[in-house]
This record gives C-alpha cells, structure tokens and sequence, in this order.
C-alpha cells in the first residue's frame, strides 16, 4: 500500500509539466550604486499549434548620480527544425530555421533605452515558436543585459543575467 502512494506521489511529480517559472537577477557595483539586470520568464502554454512563454526584462540603476542612458537588451532563443519560426517580441518579425529535421538553434535580440533621465528600462511580452511540434522542448532560454551611462562619466557600465 504504501509503495502504491509512493509510486501514485511520483507519478503526479513527473507528470507535473514544466517549471511555473524561470528567473535570474545579477547586479554590478559601479561609484553610485548598483547596476542590477533582472530576467523572469514562464513555464510557457500550447495554443493550437504554437508555444508561447510571457516574460519580463528589466535594467535600473541605482544611486544619486543622473542617469545619462539606461537599457534592457535581451536575447532569446531556442532549438528548433523544420522551418519553424522564433519571435521574442509580439508583434515583431521572427526568425527562422532552415528546412530539414536536424535541430537548429535560433535567437532574436531586443532592446529598450531610456534617454530621459530615468533609472529603469523594462519590457514584459511574450516569445513564441511555431509550430509547436518542430520546437525542442525544453531548449528555450533569455537573456538580459542591463547597461547604464552615467551623465559626466565617460564610462559603460553592464552586467547580465540569464535563464
């Protein structure tokens, strides 16, 4: 009996589909304050015949100094065959692999850039495959760099994360 809930307990955990979420948060030390690059995708969902993954990417300084420039840059991507096409940002175009069934790994980078003083630069939307079926599971990834120009200083300062 007890190895029947053991084995019924196990099965419920394999079972259970991907992670709810993946995310990474990595931080610089630059003369006025921390330079912190945030990235946070889903688990992901099947829709009809595509996989689709919200997430969210984010740079922010922090400190007293004016911020010059600050930007989110993020890249994603995934391994995928058949003509299947890859899109990190809704709306936007996609890439592409080439025909044939040997897996292939594509990306597509992004970016935002604030210019107006702010210390944050952040964008949430989503990436999706198509069609589901020609994407390998478990193969997608993101990531994020954060950078920041500090006004008077001639120096970049970046830092990435990953997940």
């Amino acid at each position: 009996m007890i190895v029947a809930a053991v084995a019924a307990f196990s099965v419920s955990i394999l079972g259970a589909g991907p992670a709810a979420a993946w995310q990474d948060t990595d931080s610089i030390s630059t003369p006025y304050g921390k330079l912190t690059s945030n990235v946070w995708y889903d688990g992901g969902t099947d829709s009809g015949g595509t996989r689709k993954w919200n997430y969210q990417v984010s740079a922010s300084a922090a400190g007293s100094q004016s911020v010059a420039q600050i930007k989110t840059t993020w890249t994603g991507g995934a391994s995928m065959r058949n003509s299947a096409s890859f899109s990190v940002t809704a709306g936007s175009s996609s890439v592409g692999v080439g025909g044939g069934s040997s897996w292939q790994w594509v990306q597509q980078t992004k970016y935002w850039s604030n210019t107006n003083g702010a210390r944050t630069a952040s964008y949430r939307s989503n990436m999706v495959v198509m069609p589901r079926a020609d994407y390998r599971f478990g193969t997608v990834a993101l990531t994020n760099t954060a950078f920041v120009k500090f006004k008077g200083d001639a120096r970049n300062w970046q830092i990435s994360a990953a997940a």
